[in-house]
């Protein structure tokens, strides 16, 4: 688990191959969860039935985009894939209504969520899709790890024709 501290603002990577059972090409994403929200000790301790049980009782509806960008991200690891790409897509709708954070940490914090779409969309087949919202993540932040890690991934997927 690698951190980044900014601020309000705490990154936390978790690699997505940890977390499935699958040993499909996919399964060396690497997902971001935010600190100090909904969800993320479960998370972090990859605690899939934790995460779920935190999950459960909320509606993304009533969340802010951090925590929506938790739940895609406890999404992605319980397999729930079209369900992570709405929670992640209602993220980035919340995200543009906010003002919590400076522009800066703000671009911070979407190209994560972009990111982390970019993996659901991945674990479904659409690397295409997948693509684009990489190299959105890359130019909101392009000190992004999780980001580079995970367009290289598709880049090599896309050129193998998957």
């Amino acid at each position: 688990m690698k951190s980044f501290k900014h601020s309000r603002l705490t990154l936390a990577a978790i690699t997505l191959a940890s977390s499935l059972a699958t040993t499909s090409a996919f399964a060396d994403y690497h997902l971001t969860a935010f600190s100090e929200t909904l969800g993320f000790k479960a998370l972090m301790a990859e605690d899939i039935t934790a995460a779920e049980a935190t999950f459960a009782s909320r509606s993304v509806k009533n969340m802010d985009y951090f925590e929506a960008n938790n739940l895609c991200v406890a999404q992605i690891m319980m397999e729930e894939f079209d369900s992570a790409i709405a929670s992640c897509s209602s993220a980035l709708d919340k995200a543009e209504y906010s003002s919590e954070l400076s522009i800066e940490k703000e671009k911070i914090a979407l190209a994560a969520i972009y990111s982390n779409l970019a993996v659901a969309k991945a674990m479904i087949g659409d690397t295409a899709g997948a693509n684009v919202d990489l190299e959105m993540a890359l130019t909101l932040n392009k000190r992004d790890d999780n980001a580079n890690i995970n367009y290289d991934l598709i880049s090599t997927n896309l050129l193998a024709g998957n």
